[in-house]
């Protein structure tokens, strides 16, 4: 039998607004690895924008990367045409700004504050995962506004759903991607911490199971599109 159309179209609305998780099999390592992200603001005229991501094996414990952890950021215009390989791996990125996760402005939610009326925001983090030989879970958390895309060890791990239409696996957006409009989703607005463990309680965030291997003692093994990088910035907290 038929479905009755408006059953099809209510269906096709739901499968629309989910956020795209990518199923592939991510490698992670005990030391260097790297957690990218891409936050994207409705439009310049937004009066906030933020983006704090978490990746934990126990939402009991400590996370890997958290809110509170050391952050390379760079936005709007800077990160115009900056050289590609920017969610790889290795990448130099010492010309970028240091901070503290979140990173954004207004609402009282970042650790890290930018000018305000940005089209995006980039981060590259540096973190180890000592028991990378042994953990069975690994979950990717992240609170948000407006939309993001998250790359592990140069894998695209997520995208929102404003976005993931127009990210591919591979891909590297263009700071201006939001410039068109993207639908507007407001975090949670939680008080900024280091990090504030209310954050990941509850609704209202995105939380997405990883598929991963270990992969070995570092990241920094692996070479960045094909060639060798000899300098980069790294700022790394353990466990």
């Amino acid at each position: 039998m038929r479905k009755p159309l408006y059953i099809v179209w209510a269906f096709l609305g739901v499968w629309l607004a989910l956020p795209s998780a990518h199923a592939a099999t991510h490698p992670i390592y005990r030391q260097d690895n790297v957690l990218v992200g891409a936050n994207f603001n409705d439009g310049p005229g937004s009066s906030d924008m933020t983006l704090i991501m978490r990746i934990d094996s126990d939402p009991a414990d400590d996370g890997w990367v958290d809110e509170g952890h050391p952050v390379k950021y760079l936005t709007n215009p800077d990160n115009d045409g900056i050289e590609e390989g920017w969610t790889q791996i290795v990448y130099d990125d010492s010309g970028w700004e240091d901070g503290e996760s979140g990173v954004g402005f207004a609402d009282g939610d970042d650790n890290t504050t930018t000018p305000g009326g940005l089209f995006s925001i980039w981060t590259r983090y540096y973190f180890d995962i000592q028991d990378g030989s042994t953990i069975t879970t690994l979950t990717f958390r992240a609170d948000y506004d407006d939309q993001f895309a998250a790359w592990l060890n140069g894998e695209l791990i997520m995208a929102s759903p404003g976005v993931a239409a127009l990210i591919d696996d591979g891909d590297e957006p263009p700071f201006d991607l939001s410039s068109g409009g993207v639908p507007n989703h407001g975090s949670k607005e939680l008080a900024a911490g280091r990090p504030n463990p209310a954050r990941w309680n509850g609704g209202g965030q995105e939380n997405v199971d990883l598929t991963f291997d270990f992969a070995g003692q570092t990241a920094l093994s692996v070479e960045a599109r094909g060639k060798l990088a000899t300098t980069w910035s790294r700022l790394k907290t353990t466990r």
